[in-house]
């Protein structure tokens, strides 16, 4: 009789236990999905989808922020980016790196790691990479539209866009 009833003491634990487990696991998820910041004002507009034959190993290194980013690159995309004035893409990071090359009106980007979010300008005729691996958001804080194209270099499976949540550094 006393085995029987540890027994079902037993399973009674197992369950709640697993009950307490599947419950903080979609807590968790519902937090992750929930703190995510999507854009706004922003139309994209794809241009062009390869996927390689064979991957291409890509290495990119700069000293002055020290970024080293390496990936096997099988897919690239170029997608073309509207962003009205006020409009911004929300934080984010990239499946891996990403040429952007600002065609007109002025984009600001903002990294999540800087405290005094200063942001830095990249006027009409100007490019910068982007490594993929880190938080950002960029916003178009002019009076006239910013179009951007963007060259995603991905890797097998990397998503042009993965949400981030509000680093908390910026008043916006």
């Amino acid at each position: 009789m006393l085995a029987a009833i540890r027994s079902n003491v037993t399973k009674t634990s197992a369950a709640l236990a697993l009950v307490v487990l599947v419950t903080l696991l979609g807590t968790a998820l519902l937090v992750q999905t929930t703190s995510a910041t999507p854009g706004s004002g922003v139309t994209p507009e794809p241009i062009a989808v390869v996927n390689l034959a064979q991957p291409v190993h890509a290495k990119f290194k700069e000293e002055a922020s020290r970024f080293r980013t390496r990936t096997e690159v099988t897919n690239l995309q170029l997608i073309k980016f509207t962003v009205t004035p006020g409009g911004f893409f929300g934080w984010h990071t990239h499946g891996g790196p990403v040429w952007a090359m600002v065609a007109s009106g002025t984009l600001t980007l903002y990294d999540a790691d800087d405290p005094s979010c200063s942001g830095t300008d990249y006027p009409a005729g100007s490019a910068f990479l982007d490594p993929g691996n880190h938080v950002h958001n960029a916003r178009n804080e002019g009076s006239e539209d910013v179009v951007v194209y963007a060259t995603f270099m991905l890797p097998d499976g990397g998503a042009v866009r993965i949400d981030a949540p509000d680093p908390g550094n910026c008043p916006f």
